[in-house]
């Protein structure tokens, strides 16, 4: 195979596999919870999806760039670990770019090797289709199993952004917390009482809203219950259009919320 054609047969290959994998990973549990307003990065679903898209595009691209497969697997796993850096710049704010910068820097030598199965199955798929030094196979039979193959592990790795039972579950309860606050704010019954605490609550909390699941529950200064080693506890942070942030924390098995206000609201 010549390299012009390897190298566009990479292209291809890493574009094929990036559009269902972008597409599972940022809409999945959008589909999962459809009457939820979720959180979406400054950046958008949307835009990550051309994005990613792109970028596994050109990951197939440098790893088909030679034939020799070692400096093809490390180019990729390079751009791969520059690219989500710089997404988790734009996607971090302007409080957060100097520790997204340092985390970045930490974790440099972890994602490389993190992101070198990407570029082994492109590798893989690259090797399917190139039939030079071997008796060739049919050719409908071997892009059906490049084809396949591509499906299958886009599915699975898309899949793994899915939420857990568990965090479903308590953003389902946190959506409907909210909404029996604003009812509530609104003059149509009590507030809930574990809302009562939270400052800033019935002035702001007001107009449309999204939430978002988190496991870093420590990074919420609230008394919680000590939980086993294994239980999963979910923070879910709810920030409306008007600037105003609060977040809950959801300890199993009672799962009563323990909430704080997270924005500056005096």
């Amino acid at each position: 195979m010549s390299d012009k054609k390897r190298r566009m047969y990479g292209f291809i290959i890493g574009l094929a596999f990036g559009v269902p994998y972008s597409l599972i990973s940022q809409f999945i549990n959008v589909w999962a919870l459809p009457d939820i307003p979720l959180y979406e990065m400054p950046i958008g679903r949307v835009a990550s999806v051309f994005l990613i898209s792109l970028f596994t595009g050109v990951a197939g691209l440098i790893v088909a760039w030679d034939e020799e497969a070692f400096w093809g697997l490390l180019g990729s796993s390079l751009l791969a670990v520059f690219s989500s850096s710089l997404l988790a710049f734009i996607n971090s704010g302007e409080n957060q770019v100097v520790t997204s910068f340092f985390l970045s820097m930490f974790t440099f030598l972890p994602r490389l090797v993190f992101y070198l199965p990407l570029g082994l199955f492109l590798r893989w798929l690259l090797g399917i289709l190139d039939t030079t030094g071997r008796v060739p196979s049919s050719g409908l039979s071997r892009l059906l199993k490049v084809t396949f193959s591509i499906l299958i592990v886009a599915v699975i790795g898309g899949r793994f952004s899915k939420l857990s039972p568990e965090a479903i579950n308590s953003v389902i309860a946190m959506n409907a917390l909210v909404l029996d606050g604003m009812s509530a704010v609104a003059g149509a019954g009590d507030l809930p009482e574990v809302l009562i605490p939270v400052d800033g609550f019935t002035t702001y909390a007001t107009g449309d809203y999204t939430l978002s699941w988190s496991s870093d529950v420590d990074s919420l200064p609230v008394t919680r219950p000590m939980v086993e080693f294994g239980v999963t506890e979910s923070l879910v942070i709810v920030r409306f259009e008007n600037g105003y942030i609060f977040g809950c924390v959801f300890t199993p098995p009672a799962n009563v919320p323990k909430c704080i206000n997270i924005s500056r609201v005096r």
